[in-house]
């Protein structure tokens, strides 16, 4: 039986409060015919952390502050590959007019139902838990 290398990756759930209404960036895949979180594999010596910065960055053209800890993660199999995804959170607090994949990616902000809706199974839970750590009046486990 051939033993399939794990790949690590980082994604980010991007949010920010606009009018008084907590909205999640996606962007599409560069095909764009899926909606996505911010995405992508470490660099060798990468922090999953610095990963999940500059992939935001690059793919979305948000910065912000991402929370120290991961939300949490989950694992997926394509092409007999296997992959092992933590996933944060951020607050976005710059939105870049032009960024490194702009002519691959469009972005849109949407409500939270909207962003789960169009994500796949696997981020819907985490696009969820945003609204509750958000709205949540006690001091979640992550400093928002």
């Amino acid at each position: 039986m051939k033993v399939t290398r794990l790949y690590r990756q980082a994604a980010v759930i991007p949010f920010r409060i606009r009018h008084q209404r907590l909205e999640i960036a996606l962007v599409t895949t560069p095909n764009g015919k899926r909606w996505v979180v911010p995405k992508g594999s470490l660099d060798e010596g990468e922090r999953s952390r610095d990963a999940a910065i500059r992939e935001t960055e690059e793919e979305a053209g948000l910065t912000g502050d991402l929370k120290p800890r991961t939300l949490g993660g989950y694992r997926f199999t394509r092409d007999k590959e296997r992959y092992e995804v933590e996933v944060y959170l951020m607050r976005v607090t710059v939105v870049l007019k032009s960024w490194l994949e702009a002519g691959l990616r469009r972005r849109r902000w949407l409500s939270v139902d909207k962003a789960a809706a169009l994500v796949r199974a696997d981020l819907q839970p985490f696009v969820h838990v945003v609204e509750r750590l958000v709205h949540s009046r006690k001091r979640p486990a992550i400093d928002l």
